[in-house]
């Protein structure tokens, strides 16, 4: 699909008249087709941004989004450390995250984030449905990554209702 749309705008920049000639011999007309098929191409190859380009403050311990690849453009709801709570039904503000809608996340290094399906999960003191681990002393990779719930846990994709996320202190200061 990508490759037939490059083709497809570079036959058309090829094959653009050129109507008024400047003095070296290039026509407005074929360099702003040139320019279009160039922006055209560039959107059609450009990457889409994911959990790890998004990336997460360091003063934060874990983010849940709304949508798929860490998507900063709709709901999202920023967890500090030592946070718990439910997610509301319903969501009044700009930026709200409701029950049942995250779809990708992150979890900062050397902090813990628990998620319960059910909304008195967390106060019942039930075991979390779902546990992102990052505190062991032994962790080297980081950061975790969600892009798509559905992907890897399924089960908890536009379910989480409740949280808590935990960090622990560098050992280097």
């Amino acid at each position: 699909m990508k490759l037939s749309l490059v083709i497809f705008f570079i036959g058309a920049t090829l094959g653009a008249p050129s109507a008024q000639q400047d003095q070296s011999g290039t026509s407005w007309g074929a360099m702003a087709a040139s320019g279009a098929a160039g922006l055209v191409v560039g959107m059609v190859m450009a990457p889409t941004p994911d959990c790890k380009d998004v990336g997460i403050d360091r003063t934060l311990c874990a983010v849940l989004y709304d949508k798929e690849n860490c998507d900063r453009s709709n709901n999202y709801l920023s967890i500090l450390p030592g946070a718990q709570g439910v997610l509301p039904l319903i969501s009044l503000q700009t930026k709200g995250l409701r029950a049942n809608d995250a779809e990708s996340l992150i979890v900062k290094d050397r902090c813990k984030l628990e998620l319960w399906d059910k909304k008195d999960g967390l106060e019942k003191g039930s075991l979390p449905d779902l546990v992102f681990d990052r505190m062991a002393w032994w962790n080297i990779l980081g950061d975790k990554y969600v892009d798509e719930l559905d992907d890897d846990h399924d089960e908890m994709n536009e379910a989480i209702s409740a949280y808590r996320c935990t960090c622990r202190d560098s050992m280097w200061g």
